[in-house]
């Protein structure tokens, strides 16, 4: 070994690969993580695809991050962003909406892929901020603790979640819930609950109880004991 020399993957966090197009078929969430790795030092690629459709609405928020956000477009029509294949990273606090020019024509779609990497031995933190369709003020803010786990606690058993996702789908709740919130103490506008069931966060949130619960029920039933000869039985099944 020197230097230069690549080690072995590490045994608790095997290379993992897929193709970005047959993932987005069956992704549950307009943002969908490709793999289940989510502790410190995880490359954590997510592919972001939107459609439009007759009175469909996305909203926007902004999101602050303190690790990079790179984005990669993977293909589109009717997209806001331009050009196939383009590359970019975001700054730290950035806007996000459904990148359609037109999101009432049910041909605009696309595919990107935002990647980042999970910090290492120090605090991440992001934020979710809701702010007014007509004035652009801000209306809400929700800050979260999202530094990641420590290495290798999070070995991608099919029960992990990211947290991103989860935090993103409590902030708009807590925005939806909140009619004060929602009337702009600028302008007066009244804006209307966030659009969630288009970004499918409670789908996610939904998929990823179903999964830590039956994942917590099969190590119980792997750990219980044999069961004992009944009355009459053998103990047997």
């Amino acid at each position: 070994m020197t230097d230069l020399t690549i080690p072995r993957p590490d045994p608790d966090r095997p290379p993992l690969k897929t193709n970005v197009y047959w993932f987005a078929q069956t992704a549950t969430t307009a943002l969908a993580p490709l793999f289940p790795y989510f502790d410190e030092g995880s490359i954590v690629p997510c592919v972001a695809s939107f459609r439009g459709g007759p009175r469909k609405r996305y909203g926007r928020f902004q999101h602050f991050n303190t690790v990079d956000e790179v984005f990669v477009m993977f293909g589109g029509v009717g997209q806001l962003t331009r050009g196939s294949g383009l590359v970019r990273v975001g700054p730290k606090l950035h806007m996000v909406a459904g990148p359609l020019q037109d999101p009432d024509d049910q041909d605009s779609m696309g595919i990107s892929v935002i990647t980042q990497r999970q910090s290492i031995a120090k605090e991440q933190r992001e934020e979710v901020r809701f702010v007014c369709e007509k004035c652009d003020r801000r209306l809400f803010i929700m800050e979260y603790d999202a530094t990641p786990p420590k290495r290798g606690t999070s070995r991608g058993e099919g029960a992990t979640t990211f947290l991103t996702i989860l935090e993103s789908f409590e902030a708009a709740k807590r925005f939806n819930e909140d009619e004060a919130a929602r009337k702009c103490k600028h302008c007066g506008h009244e804006n209307p609950p966030f659009p969630i069931e288009s970004w499918a966060w409670d789908v996610y949130a939904s998929q990823a109880e179903i999964a830590r619960r039956s994942l917590t029920a099969m190590q119980t039933a792997r750990t219980a004991p044999p069961p004992q000869d009944g009355p009459g039985g053998t103990g047997e099944h």
